[in-house]
């Protein structure tokens, strides 16, 4: 766009000539300008006389006006309107004095010129010549709006003309007889008159004593009447009213002076006061708002003119054709709008052949559709005819290829033609003015010849641009032509300045004494950025570029033409040397490699502009394009099952073409919400993509520029050829055609949707009005011609009352009715609330008996409508019945326009007094009569009320404007259709809106229609008075005549009245004659006899229509057209359709609204938000019973329980009978419910749902209560939607909940990459099953205490020194912290640090315990345990044994020491290393034989623990190593002690257990803060293992828990034994029925799976009493409670973490357990 609008203003400067230049870049200082100038129109000092404005050479006349110069004491001309008029132009409030004589502006002018020149030395004929020159050229600027107004449209130029000259006074020039007759001999351009032009352009001469231009006459006219004699109101000024200036302003010079000062005084004062100008409407009202009201001169302009206001308000208003035009833009027509199909899919652009229905939009039309489009054309533009004539009028010249469809489509594609032709021209006068720019250069200096890198523009430049048919064509020639002519556009234009500007700019500059600064620039700055293209071009590069062996024009034919019409010219030197003549010293190209980069790039910018290059590519792209969509982050969460992107929420390689509907708006929309990825290109993953093997465009065309030949030289230039080819299709036109695309492709999304709402919109207004019959004689036309219409509207909120109101058949409000209690139930409990309802509905039928009207209509409002419906029909059956009447139907409408309607400003001012619910229903009863004055008010409004009406989901994506426009193009379609009748408007304000659309007319020629019959006050009572006394041109008048009716009825009483029958018609007048030809030969009148009366036979033919099929219309015809009328046939016949039945009904019949609608309406739910398949959340309401029938009692059969020995009942299943004759009671005292059949919910939305009873689980479900309970919030999905009944069938099962078959889901795009997409859901699953953030984020003051996870702190201690630490929270609670402290490089240590006396869960404790050690503060820890042992670790880490060794690798080390040993034998190596397995733990390696040795030792904050001694140094260690090594290593204490120890230690000594004891926990918190991942640090909490069981969600499946037998007893190792970890679980069972024992084991290890149990495991007895019940098996009931230990310093386990403990055990699942135990000990599988 930027582009074009560079084009159209370089064009728009050429046409401007010389001066344009200047001109454009003056704007800014042309303020500054003017106010100097005008500066100095006053002067004090200076007298004048007279001073005609006539330029005269002679040198008398010039002496003669500089002796008038010289007198003193004079006034100026100007006046109080011409100080208005100056301010009004140029914004500028001049000081306004009072001077005794006015002079011409033009003397004061000629005084400026000269006084400003007088110091150049100029002679007087210069000066002349100089001030001829500023007057002309100011002449042609103010007629002809070069310069400042060319960049305004036409009527705004107009506008800018008239404005001054319509409120300038009159002036009469001081000056004599002789020379006003000179003047007007010569034809003096000075004459004021001169400078008023008309619309034509043309100056217009004021009649004598005709001081008031029209403008001004129309709008006093409009103020004060169409009588307004502006000859009165000059009578009135001269007699006192008005101001006296204009007979005061010429006295003489002898009569002022002889009067005093004060005198003069007095008589200035009140002549100033009483010129004093009065205040318009401009000066009271914003700019806008007048725009808004059609008040402003243009508006004005638009009414006066007789062309149809459609015409001037378009975009770019309807002009004549040019010669030979009409040819070509219906060839062009034909082609864009007519045989062009689509990029993508739509279904509203169908072929010709298959084209069904009003609502497609056809392509592929015959080629006989050319002349026809020539003359719709011809119709439009040169005779100004509206669609809607044409279409009904002149039918026969454009059918049958073309109906109004297609003529509203060759309107629009007018406007686009005649913006095309009008860019084409104004780049046509920029090619025309850079050749004679390079013409003009060349010729200055022919030495110089132009350079190989200097194209000059050519013909076949020009001939191309004429050749150019789109848009897009037009943008590649510009492009073009920038790329080898940009760089000259500056200086073209300062050229072009210069030239013009010369002498009198050194005039100007000569005369200006000091003021050169205000000069205005005449000259354009060089921009100071250049492109890589153009610094190649200046180095010369333009002729290595030429060597490639094609020009860009070549290289475009072959690939127009697909195979090699034009062959690669090989340059005999390989590019590198070459590319060695261009290298220079410094610069860009200082070497072969930058100066070939530099050609190529020169190369592929030529390629990539030229203009058949991008056509052609622009072709293929559209047709092979695909496109790939991935979603975001966002859009993964974000894009769900309701999503409208969901089915392409993964897309691979889609062609475009596949593209349907508005999917292109659906995938752009999401793009920019930041939800998708969109990609497109030709060239799509078809590179990196395996699955694929088709060649790629690239690689295609790039074969078009090579040469065919095997040599090196041929090698390397094609490889730079190629180069060039890649550069130039992705770096430039890759992107530009997917921007292109992607720009077609929204458009054409864009139209289907506007496409959408047009057909919502027209279905809407295609609806007649309801046709009703009455019985009664009691029509008549006062009342008007619509149906007796009750509308009733309401709110779902009971507290707020509903209301009723009657509309008489003129569509006015005649009674209204409140009701209060319409919405209580009539069948109510309460029998207040039935009493309100019956006094409701009898005051409704009261009301409907009183008015009898034809129809009642209740609005769609909520589910109530259809109970209102049921009760408004009931209650008129009853009023049939009682007072006869016939049936009134009852019928709902959608309330959508009667919303809007309430709220807005208009019905607020129409029905101020009423309440909202009732002004809604005075438009729902409005709409009913005519749909029509509804919504042309709707869309008339000046709210937008239009765009509050939901037609399509996606319309608010549309431009305004555009979706306007198409709603209108319906209105006027269907509004002539139907006709509007002027007088009912006149009577009726709410009916006007409907005029604004009659063909030819528009809201403001509607508004004066309305208005001068007003003011008149009278009726339009034929179709003649639109011209003669409505003052309708001739042109609107024929467009608009054939749509205006007459009810020439109600006229035919009236005395003294011409009443034409055929105004009551759709007969246009201009076939009157044939109409009334017609009647008189069908009635076989003698038209020379005296009963040959045309009016009366078409009176008489009216009433008897049938008489005109005797007519042979075909011979009416061909008479007509020997005569030179033309063709003439479909008129004769449609006349005769017309007179059959006057303004016959062409719209759809009246149907009431189907179950479809009616869903819709009252539910809110579209097929889109509500389908089969989806899932929705209900609540239960209820259980479905089916009560049995007589019969099926009978045959029933009663269930006996022989366990129990109760009866049940078969269809309740009750079970507490204890006799059979009780199951009978149950039957026939009706208290059985019956059977169970489902279940009845109530969804979010209002409607009810139902689930079968096989649908409520996947397993037998025979009592519903079992599984779901009322006020159950429930997941289910839709399995079929019930219109009729407003309610759903609805599932919950488990298997139909998740779908994993796939059933319900929603179908996927053909392209949709499954594979992309699963690959993503694992990632996603495999993310979510990652460890969640353990710890709590602790709110801690401290420099070395981070919210880090493990991994994150180890990351920041990478980058730190050795010994640094950082304190984190803990994953082992909120009383925890770790400190992880850097060892050595890759080896961080992580101490835990348990915290007592916390004031809060998220501050520190006041004591923290590391072990058994207590510190008051991180400080502390720092200083009294991590800087020891970091000091420790750093003797260590530089003593001269310390090795590496890969983290303490023990493989490494031992090699190590093998090494060592073999150097020395005798003696024994000995190293140091960190452990990286156990941080803060190092080895000791050492050999002292064969046999390598790694122990293990700490180190502590008191020194090194080694073999249970703490050294307080290295040499301390090594010393204390050297003397013990022999030793043997210590046994290290186990963790954990089995139970059978423990009970073994009942014989041991109290004491030593409990050094025992002692030994384990030491040995435990070593493991702890060593971090050696044991898992006994884990804290047990019992509450984690309550015997719990938690209520299942709904719709899923249960959790099957496993049952310990009721009489077994357990025993439990809670703790792993040894470095395996494991933990075992042996449970003994008891089987009553079998009498024997069953043992069960399991095992969860977690290293080696499955294992026996360990040895020397012996259950510890538990005594059982037997205790025996009568017929039952035997019970054991436990006397010891098992016991199994664990290493929390001997805390017991948890009971319910033992299996089987007892009587009372409910369900539990182990956390240990990988499947539920069952009752016999053996693994049963989930469900």
């Amino acid at each position: 766009m930027e582009e074009e609008g560079f084009v159209e203003s370089e064009a728009e400067e050429s046409s401007e000539g010389t001066s344009g230049e200047e001109d454009s870049d003056d704007e800014e200082e042309e303020g500054e300008d003017e106010q100097a100038e005008v500066a100095d129109l006053i002067n004090d000092e200076l007298e004048e006389e007279g001073g005609g404005a006539e330029e005269e050479d002679s040198e008398d006349s010039d002496s003669e006006r500089k002796r008038k110069r010289k007198r003193k004491n004079i006034d100026d001309q100007l006046e109080e309107e011409d100080y208005d008029l100056i301010a009004e132009n140029t914004g500028i409030q001049i000081q306004r004095k009072k001077f005794r004589r006015v002079r011409q502006l033009a003397s004061d002018e000629e005084d400026e010129d000269e006084e400003g020149v007088a110091g150049a030395g100029l002679g007087k004929e210069e000066v002349a010549a100089s001030r001829r020159s500023r007057e002309m050229e100011d002449l042609s600027h103010e007629v002809f709006g070069d310069s400042d107004d060319e960049d305004l449209p036409d009527t705004q130029i107009l506008e800018k003309l008239s404005r001054p000259q319509e409120k300038r006074a009159p002036q009469v020039p001081a000056r004599d007889s002789e020379g006003e007759e000179e003047e007007r001999a010569s034809g003096s351009d000075d004459d004021v008159d001169d400078f008023i032009v008309g619309y034509d352009g043309q100056p217009i001469r004021r009649k004598k004593g005709d001081d008031y231009s029209e403008p001004a006459l129309l709008e006093a006219q409009e103020i004060f009447g169409l009588d307004f004699d502006p000859a009165e109101f000059d009578q009135l000024g001269r007699d006192g009213l008005g101001s006296d200036e204009e007979g005061e302003e010429y006295e003489s010079e002898g009569e002022e002076q002889s009067e005093g000062d004060s005198v003069v005084h007095e008589r200035r004062k009140r002549r100033l006061h009483k010129s004093k100008k009065k205040t318009s409407i401009y000066d009271v009202y914003e700019p806008s708002e007048l725009e808004r009201g059609h008040f402003t001169e243009r508006d004005s302009e638009i009414r006066v003119t007789d062309m149809p206001e459609r015409f001037q308000v378009r975009a770019i208003p309807v002009q004549r054709t040019d010669e030979g035009e009409l040819d070509e833009e219906a060839e062009w027509i034909f082609q864009q709008a007519f045989c062009k199909a689509p990029i993508t899919k739509q279904p509203y652009y169908v072929a010709d052949k298959h084209r069904s229905g009003p609502q497609r939009v056809a392509y592929g039309k015959p080629q006989s559709a050319v002349p026809k489009i020539k003359e719709a054309l011809n119709f439009m533009r040169n005779h100004f005819f509206e669609v809607p004539f044409i279409a009904n009028y002149r039918r026969e010249y454009v059918e049958p290829e073309l109906d109004i469809f297609d003529l509203w489509k060759i309107w629009t594609w007018d406007e686009k033609w005649m913006q095309l032709r009008l860019r084409k021209q104004n780049m046509r006068q920029l090619f025309e003015r850079m050749q004679r720019y390079q013409f003009e250069k060349v010729r200055e200096q022919p030495d110089k010849a132009l350079t190989e890198d200097t194209r000059a523009l050519q013909d076949d430049d020009v001939q191309r641009l004429e050749a150019v048919q789109t848009e897009e064509e037009l943008s590649d020639v510009y492009a073009h032509f920038l790329l080898y002519y940009g760089r000259d556009l500056v200086a073209m234009r300062n050229r072009g300045a210069g030239r013009a500007k010369g002498a009198e700019a050194e005039g100007e500059e000569a005369g200006l004494d000091g003021e050169g600064k205000d000069k205005p620039k005449t000259t354009v700055k060089q921009a100071h950025r250049r492109d890589f293209y153009a610094i190649c071009q200046e180095n010369g590069l333009g002729s290595l570029a030429a060597k490639f062996g094609l020009t860009p024009e070549q290289f475009g034919e072959n690939l127009r033409d697909n195979y090699q019409r034009h062959e690669t010219e090989q340059h005999q030197v390989e590019p590198e040397e070459a590319a060695e003549d261009y290298v220079q010293p410094t610069g860009f190209f200082s070497s072969v490699r930058s100066v070939l980069q530099g050609a190529c790039h020169m190369v592929a910018m030529q390629i990539a502009c030229e203009p058949l290059v991008r056509q052609a590519l622009r072709q293929v792209f559209q047709s092979r394009a695909v496109m790939c969509v991935r979603p975001t982050k966002k859009g993964k969460k974000m894009i769900d099952d309701a999503h409208p992107c969901h089915s392409m929420k993964y897309l691979h390689n889609k062609p475009v073409r596949d593209l349907k509907g508005d999917e292109a708006l659906r995938l752009v929309q999401a793009s920019e919400d930041h939800l998708l990825d969109i990609k497109i290109s030709v060239d799509l993953d078809q590179v990196s993509d395996k699955r694929t093997t088709i060649q790629t465009y690239f690689e295609e065309i790039r074969q078009l520029f090579y040469r065919d030949e095997f040599s090196l030289l041929v090698e390397k230039w094609n490889a730079q050829r190629a180069q060039a080819v890649a550069h130039a299709l992705l770096k430039v036109l890759y992107p530009l055609m997917e921007k292109e695309l992607r720009n077609k492709l929204l458009a054409e999304a864009k139209e289907h949707v506007l496409q959408s709402c047009v057909h919502k919109f027209r279905k809407w207004t295609d609806q007649s009005p309801l046709q009703v019959k009455r019985e009664d004689d009691s029509f008549n036309h006062d009342e008007g011609s619509y149906a007796r219409v009750v509308a009733c509207a309401y709110t779902p909120d009971r507290s707020v009352p509903a209301f009723c109101c009657f509309l008489d058949g003129s569509g006015e409000v005649v009674d209204f009715l409140r009701l209060n209690d319409l919405l209580k139930r009539r069948l109510s409990p309460m029998e207040k609330e039935r009493e309100d309802k019956e006094a409701t509905l009898t005051l409704f039928k009261r009301f409907v008996e009183q008015r009898k009207p034809d129809v009642v209509v209740v609005a769609a409002e909520s589910r109530e409508a259809v109970t209102i419906v049921d009760e408004f029909k009931l209650c008129l059956s009853e009023l049939e019945q009682e007072e006869a009447m016939g049936m009134i139907p009852v019928e709902l409408m959608d309330p959508n326009v009667a919303r809007i309607y309430s709220k807005s400003r208009r019905a607020k001012e129409e029905f101020s007094e009423y309440p909202e619910l009732l002004r809604m229903a005075v438009s729902l009863g409005r709409r009913m009569q005519e749909p029509l004055h509804e919504f042309s008010s709707l869309l008339l409004s000046q709210e937008n009320e239009i765009f509050s009406l939901r037609m399509h989901l996606l319309q608010d994506l549309l431009p305004k404007d555009q979706l306007r426009s198409a709603l209108e193009v319906e209105l006027v379609t269907k509004v002539n259709q139907v006709g509007v009748d002027v007088n009912f408007c006149l009577e009726h304000p709410h009916a006007v809106g409907m005029l604004n659309f009659v063909c030819g007319l528009g809201p403001r020629k509607a508004a004066a229609l309305l208005k001068i019959l007003k003011q008149e006050n009278a009726q339009l009572q034929n179709r003649s008075q639109l011209v003669t006394q409505c003052s309708i041109g001739p042109q609107v008048f024929i467009n608009c005549a054939g749509f205006i009716r007459i009810n020439t009825t109600a006229f035919s009483e009236i005395d003294n009245t011409y009443i034409e029958v055929l105004d009551s018609t759709r007969v246009h007048p201009e076939t009157y004659e044939w109409a009334r030809k017609m009647a008189v030969d069908a009635l076989e009148y003698d038209e020379t006899g005296d009963e040959s009366n045309p009016s009366a036979a078409v009176e008489e033919i009216l009433v008897t229509p049938d008489k005109l099929r005797d007519l042979d219309l075909d011979a009416f015809a061909e008479e007509l057209e020997r005569q030179d009328y033309g063709n003439k046939r479909t008129t004769l016949y449609d006349i005769r359709d017309e007179l059959f039945g006057p303004y016959k009904e062409r719209r759809s019949l009246y149907v009431s609204l189907t179950a479809e609608e009616k869903f819709i309406l009252l539910t809110g739910e579209t097929p889109d938000s509500l389908y089969e398949g989806k899932l929705i959340v209900c609540t239960v309401v209820g259980i479905v019973r089916r009560k049995p029938t007589k019969e099926v009692l009978e045959r029933a059969n009663s269930i006996k329980n022989e366990a129990t020995g109760y009866w049940s009942c078969p269809f309740c299943l009750k079970s507490d009978f204890r006799d059979l004759s009780m199951v009978w009671q149950h039957f026939d005292d009706g208290s059985c419910p019956g059977q169970s059949i489902g279940v009845r919910t109530r969804l979010e939305n209002g409607l009810s749902g139902f689930i079968l009873t096989r649908n409520i689980s996947d397993k037998s479900v025979n009592a519903p209560e079992e599984r779901v309970h009322i006020g159950m919030t429930i997941h289910c999905r839709i399995l079929r939607v019930n219109l009729d009944k407003f309610s759903v069938d609805l599932t919950c099962r488990s298997s139909d909940l998740t779908d994993r078959e796939g059933k319900f889901s929603l179908p996927k795009d053909t392209y949709y990459d499954h594979s992309q997409s699963d690959a993503d859901q694992r990632k996603e699953e495999a993310s979510q099953n990652q460890p969640k953030q353990k710890y709590v984020k602790r709110v801690i003051v401290h420099p070395s205490f981070m919210n880090m996870a493990f991994g994150e702190v180890e990351k920041a201690l990478a980058k730190m020194e050795q010994g640094e630490a950082i304190f984190r929270p803990s994953s082992k609670g909120q009383d925890h912290l770790t400190v992880t402290w850097k060892v050595d490089e890759g080896i961080h240590q992580h101490v835990d640090i348990r915290e007592q006396g916390k004031p809060n869960p998220y501050s520190l404790g006041k004591s923290l315990l590391i072990g058994n050690d207590e510190y008051e503060d991180l400080d502390e820890i720092l200083a009294r345990y991590i800087q020891p042992l970091a000091a420790y670790a750093r003797d260590l880490l530089t003593h001269k044994c310390y090795r590496a060794a890969n983290g303490g690798e023990r493989k490494e080390l031992e090699k190590l020491l093998i090494a060592e040993k073999a150097k020395n034998p005798k003696r024994i190596p000995y190293f140091f290393s960190a452990s990286k397995q156990l941080p803060g733990k190092f080895i000791l390696g050492y050999q002292p034989n064969n046999k390598p040795f790694l122990e293990h030792f700490s180190v502590t904050p008191d020194g090194f623990r080694y073999r249970n001694q703490v050294h307080g140094s290295v040499n301390e260690l090594i010393k204390w190593f050297k003397a013990h090594y022999r030793e043997p290593i210590p046994r290290p204490i186990p963790s954990h002690v089995p139970s059978h120890v423990m009970a073994a230690s009942q014989n041991v000594d109290p004491s030593l257990f409990s050094n025992l004891q002692a030994a384990v926990n030491t040995v435990q918190q070593q493991r702890s803060g060593g971090g050696g991942g044991s898992t006994g640090n884990t804290p047990y909490t019992p509450s984690q293992w309550a015997n719990t069981t938690p209520t299942p969600q709904y719709g899923q499946p249960q959790q099957q828990t496993s049952y310990s037998h009721q009489y077994g007893y357990g025993y439990q190792q809670g703790q792993p034994y040894g470095h395996g970890g494991s933990q075992q679980h042996y449970s003994h069972g008891h089987s009553g029925q079998s009498g024997h024992y069953q043992a069960g084991y399991q095992q969860q290890h977690h290293r080696a799976g499955w294992n026996p149990p360990p040895a020397g495991w012996t259950p510890s007895p538990a005594s059982h009493t037997p205790s025996q019940t009568p017929g039952r098996t035997p019970a054991y009931t436990p006397t010891q409670t098992p016991r199994s230990w664990s290493s929390q310093q001997g805390t017991p386990q948890h009971p319910s973490r033992v299996v089987g403990v007892g009587p009372g055990a409910g369900p539990h699942r182990s956390p240990y357990h990988r499947r539920p135990i069952s009752p016999l000990g053996t693994p049963v599988m989930d469900e």
